[in-house]
């Protein structure tokens, strides 16, 4: 009988042998036939390293032939799925030594390196176990931990096995909106999950996506693509279903950006970034960015994606299709690259909704500066979201005439942001609601410039030292503040001119005043945080958007400097500003400078009146109209704190030396009362403390 067995197994192993495809032709034929590096030295039988027709082991299927680890394994976790409330990995699944469950622990009885490769429980007439002996692996008969099948013990890097499967879960933004695990109902066939006795639920493993026993590249379930990345996409569609992925920037790209390593090519059978799909950024095993899978920590991915180098890459890297790395390396720019927002290690997509006075009740971090301060690509756009284009008409700086708008941008879509419940005038915004997916681009960025970012502020400035990266020296301010809807003046972001509520009438500046494409529907156009904040060389190449500047403050647009000269020790003047030919002061890329001002041109002229004698150096907004400031403004909406020399204005609403054009019908009230007194009727009131 015993022969009869075996004299099976034989004919087995020849009918495998005559499968176009099957194990035999892959690495997992550790025989002396076997393919890969890893095989015995004289073992002719393929099946015996796992199955055994009798006397298998207790634990493991089917009939098989090894011990199981009894590794103490470091399981995946992360944030997000703990912020999400998704289920956690079960202590004790199907097994009697902790997870993962007993699927997967087979395949890590050889990948965890603790047993020998050749280690068995039966063979032939050996019923007492045995080690095959084995070339290409330790001394001690285990898997090499260089080798590309090598697991370890640490899976934290890894694809989580032993998982519940659960598509319900979701995570509700203050806004109603709702962002799901994006994952389907069922996964696709033919990905597979298991159930365990006592436990409900279903179950990811490792025979989830892999068949130890199918001749192609890493064994997948999923073999129907035309080559290897078409099989690595297919694979994770079958179960993640990630929200507008179909036709976003990175699924579907422009043209049609390749990589050039040529290893990479060969591995995946392409190396188009449309076709590499998930495996651009993502790797089921070793992921560096841990936590998300990420192929690098966060932002080295952007850069590099998956080339062996950031110039083998048609990414976001030095030498890529669309360099971003070399804007952030410039003078001014968000810290991505500093030291001090530690790479990769602080962001997680639900940081948005925790900021300040609204901590996570779990500890986790969030947006506040105190003890989170950081800025990575995520936190501005969403990878399988975004669809290619800017709000930005090439070859302009800024929108096409007459469809400002603030809505967010093609690149900017699916990106959580926060609204911010307005309070009365001049006064620092502490409530917001979190949004699922931002609707307009200011949105996103008051999750790091309001309260929500950096704490409580005084006056408009914050209170816990935090300065301006662009000098090292000016306390930054509160910008939602400054935008408050109910303020006397602002720039249109959250608004539009006639929709400001603490604006007097006139409210919106006329067509004499502004130029293309602002003077075009005036009054009813809203802008950009990005109209005024950007690369400093948009026109001649560098990828849209305020990633980094040689210029401070990251000013953009023909002119690009406020409120000194480029210089960097001369204030600008009105005397400046009507200079034929002028160009710099950053208010002259929307703004004809001359209304209202041409009235005082002669005046001001001579005296050299600074722009920052009348208007606060901070123009994002003021509690007096026209953005007008008072002595006692602090700095630095007061420059050098002794810039502001008006002590009272009032805006008129009609001039009769006008003639009815109203060309200066905003301007303020002259005499004695424009800067030392109070005639012509007195304040525009709202002062600061």
């Amino acid at each position: 009988m015993r022969y009869l067995i075996f004299a099976l197994f034989a004919f087995l192993l020849v009918e495998l042998t005559q499968l176009p495809a099957s194990i035999v032709n892959t690495k997992h034929n550790l025989s002396v036939s076997g393919a890969g590096s890893a095989k015995a030295t004289s073992e002719t039988e393929v099946c015996v390293f796992c199955h055994v027709p009798h006397f298998s082991q207790p634990v493991g299927k089917p009939l098989w032939n090894r011990s199981m680890p009894t590794t103490e394994y470091v399981m995946y976790d992360s944030e997000y799925l703990r912020r999400m409330g998704y289920p956690s990995i079960a202590a004790d699944l199907g097994s009697d030594n902790d997870t993962p469950g007993a699927l997967s622990r087979q395949c890590l009885s050889c990948h965890d390196g603790t047993i020998a490769v050749g280690a068995v429980s039966k063979l032939r007439y050996d019923y007492d176990g045995a080690v095959i002996d084995m070339a290409g692996v330790n001394p001690d008969g285990t898997i090499i931990d260089t080798a590309t099948g090598f697991i370890g013990s640490d899976l934290s890097h890894h694809h989580p096995v032993g998982i519940e499967y659960d598509s319900t879960v979701s995570k509700t933004f203050g806004n109603g909106g709702i962002r799901s695990m994006e994952l389907k109902a069922t996964p696709d066939t033919p990905i597979k999950l298991y159930e365990y006795a006592g436990y409900g639920g279903k179950y990811v493993e490792c025979s989830s996506c892999h068949d130890p026993h199918k001749d192609n590249n890493k064994f997948l379930h999923f073999d129907s693509g035309t080559n290897h990345a078409q099989n690595f996409v297919g694979t994770c569609t079958s179960c993640h279903e990630k929200t507008d992925w179909v036709g976003s920037v990175h699924q579907s790209p422009p043209g049609t950006p390749t990589y050039t390593d040529a290893d990479l090519i060969a591995r995946y059978g392409t190396g188009a970034v449309g076709e590499l799909g998930c495996a651009n950024c993502h790797v089921p095993h070793n992921g560096q960015g841990v936590g998300y899978l990420n192929r690098q920590v966060l932002e080295q991915t952007c850069f590099q994606g998956a080339a062996a180098s950031e110039s083998e890459a048609a990414c976001h890297g030095v030498g890529g299709a669309k360099d971003i790395k070399s804007i952030l390396s410039r003078a001014y720019t968000h810290p991505v690259l500093a030291e001090d927002s530690l790479p990769g290690t602080q962001h997680t997509n639900l940081d948005t909704l925790y900021g300040t006075g609204n901590p996570d009740p779990d500890g986790y971090k969030g947006m506040d500066w105190a003890t989170n301060k950081h800025a990575v690509c995520m936190d501005c756009h969403n990878p399988h979201r975004a669809r290619a284009g800017t709000h930005i008409v090439d070859g302009s700086w800024y929108g096409a005439p007459g469809t400002s708008t603030n809505l967010v941008s093609n690149v900017l879509q699916g990106v959580p942001g926060i609204e911010p419940t307005w309070p009365t005038a001049w006064t620092q915004p502490t409530t917001f609601t979190t949004m699922e997916s931002a609707e307009k681009e200011y949105q996103i960025c008051f999750k790091c410039h309001s309260y929500w970012g950096v704490g409580a502020a005084v006056n408009g400035i914050n209170t816990s030292g935090y300065v301006s990266p662009s000098d090292g020296v000016t306390p930054l301010t509160d910008v939602a503040w400054e935008m408050n809807i109910n303020n006397k003046s602002g720039h249109p972001v959250v608004i539009n001119q006639l929709a400001r509520t603490g604006s007097y009438v006139p409210k919106e500046l006329n067509t004499v005043q502004l130029l293309t494409p602002w003077k075009e529907n005036p009054g009813l156009n809203t802008m950009y945080c990005s109209d005024c904040h950007g690369a400093d060389n948009e026109l001649g190449g560098d990828p849209k958007g305020p990633h980094g500047s040689n210029l401070k403050y990251l000013l953009k647009g023909e002119n690009q400097y406020w409120p000194k000269k480029p210089d960097g020790a001369t204030l600008y003047t009105i005397a400046d500003i009507g200079t034929a030919g002028d160009t710099g002061v950053i208010c002259k890329n929307c703004h004809d400078i001359r209304h209202p001002h041409d009235r005082w041109t002669s005046y001001m002229s001579r005296a050299a009146i600074p722009c920052v004698q009348c208007h606060v150096a901070i123009p994002h907004g003021s509690p007096v109209s026209r953005l007008i400031g008072y002595t006692t403004f602090p700095a630095p909406y007061n420059y050098g704190g002794n810039s502001l020399k008006m002590t009272g204005w009032k805006k008129k609403a009609y001039d009769p030396l006008d003639v009815g054009t109203r060309a200066n019908a905003y301007a303020p009230a002259c005499g004695g009362g424009m800067c030392h007194g109070t005639s012509y009727g007195g304040y525009d009131q709202n002062l600061m403390p």
